[in-house]
């Protein structure tokens, strides 16, 4: 596999790995010497955004409308999930404990897909039981700046129908037809689901998968207004936080904007316990 970075908490319990050049992804949490994540290291050179692991989608998750958005009157191409699912990073620090990624927008980038000059930061720590994830994001441009950031962590899910997800999710969003409905019982996640709900009453996610001995506990900033729930990679269970819903580039509906010149920064942290 390609060069990867250990994060490793004080009494060794919660362990992480880190591969840069892989979309600064996380590629593999360890809780008391046991997989959390799902990853397919086969694939990993070839396709990294189904290999598994945690990939962030920036700057905008999911599809947009025909792989194309408008912005102030000019079409731009958007790819599946963003921009930087497959770039790579630069280590900025590195401790045992915590690692500093940076990326920034190109020329090709801005002309074809994404007219900003920006910089991306993600920053994880381990933190005793916890893992914390920061994503800031400056807008180095003289225009406001749109986007829906999201994380796509590839949980591990070897007894699908055992496992238990309790939200506070409202809404559930029909992403083909572009409607709102009733929130349906996630409770059997052997099922295929490929679902997106949005407005939270409270910023927490809890997946408990006892077949895989542990649960994971994700808070979230405000921002954070959409939960997406995928069951269709094998041996996965993907529950991914996420700001906008799938065409949020053309629809408008979550929408973040980074005023020119300044910066944002979005946060979540996920709370492991064995089972």
């Amino acid at each position: 596999m390609a060069y990867a970075l250990e994060l490793c908490g004080a009494d060794g319990a919660l362990r992480a790995q880190v591969v840069p050049c892989h979309g600064g992804m996380i590629s593999q949490i360890l809780l008391h010497g046991r997989e959390v994540l799902h990853l397919d290291t086969g694939t990993l050179e070839t396709a990294p955004m189904a290999a598994g692991g945690m990939p962030i989608l920036f700057p905008f998750p999911s599809k947009t409308r025909d792989d194309r958005y408008l912005l102030n009157g000019r079409e731009y191409h958007m790819p599946m999930h963003g921009l930087f699912k497959n770039a790579a990073f630069t280590v900025r620090s590195a401790s045992e404990n915590e690692v500093v990624l940076w990326a920034c927008s190109n020329a090709a980038m801005k002309e074809a897909h994404y007219p900003f000059d920006f910089e991306i930061e993600l920053r994880y720590r381990i933190e005793g039981d916890a893992l914390r994830l920061t994503a800031r994001i400056d807008n180095r441009s003289d225009a406001p700046m749109p986007h829906a950031l999201g994380w796509h962590p590839f949980f591990k899910g070897s007894d699908k129908r055992r496992a238990r997800l309790t939200h506070s999710m409202r809404v559930h969003y029909d992403y083909v037809n572009c409607a709102d409905g009733p929130v349906p019982a996630l409770d059997d996640l052997s099922l295929r689901w490929d679902d997106v709900f949005h407005s939270p009453t409270e910023p927490e996610i809890v997946l408990e998968n006892p077949a895989d001995g542990y649960a994971v506990r994700m808070r979230f900033d405000d921002a954070f207004q959409a939960m997406v729930v995928c069951t269709w990679v094998e041996d996965s269970i993907c529950v991914e936080p996420w700001c906008g819903i799938p065409d949020s580039a053309n629809n408008g509906r979550f929408l973040q904007w980074i005023p020119a010149g300044e910066s944002a920064k979005y946060n979540l942290t996920m709370q492991f316990s064995p089972l």
